[in-house]
């Protein structure tokens, strides 16, 4: 049995695909790939930029927007430094929430539009154009998938 469409979801998608770019930057940032953003990193980063900043400015840099004050930026708090936040985008994360279940029992490492779509759609939560702008919005490099791990990453800040 087919599932039934889903409604459309009142997203920004420009909003999304900000945020999705946001957390592309992040990534480009940890270059340990920790989750986490250090001040040589930071450095690093901006040493690349053609900033030369030293070690000391990296730091307070850094300690501006570490808000758990642990000497490393999280995505989280990256996130909010950007005030992404402001965006609305909470009603998405819990549609997003509410697939992975679904995407995690379905075993695949990619999800796609019609991955996202049969999920979503079981759930009458969204409709197969909204699946698709979603997946895009996040798609990073443009195969028209996201891992999984990407997914849960995008559920879980929003």
């Amino acid at each position: 049995m087919a599932a039934a469409p889903g409604r459309p979801l009142a997203v920004d998608f420009e909003a999304l695909s900000y945020i999705s770019s946001l957390v592309e930057a992040f990534q480009a940032f940890d270059s340990d790939n920790d989750g986490l953003v250090t001040a040589p990193e930071l450095r690093g980063l901006l040493a690349s930029l053609g900033l030369d900043k030293s070690e000391a400015e990296a730091r307070d840099m850094l300690a501006r927007a570490d808000a758990d004050r642990d000497g490393r930026l999280s995505v989280e708090e990256f996130l909010d430094v950007m005030n992404a936040g402001e965006l609305g985008l909470g009603a998405l994360g819990a549609v997003l929430q509410s697939a992975l279940p679904t995407l995690e029992a379905a075993g695949g490492a990619l999800v796609g539009a019609d991955e996202l779509a049969r999920a979503l759609g079981a759930l009458g939560s969204a409709s197969a154009e909204d699946c698709a702008a979603i997946v895009e919005c996040l798609d990073g490099d443009g195969d028209g998938a996201i891992t999984i791990e990407e997914f849960r990453l995008m559920a879980d800040l929003l």
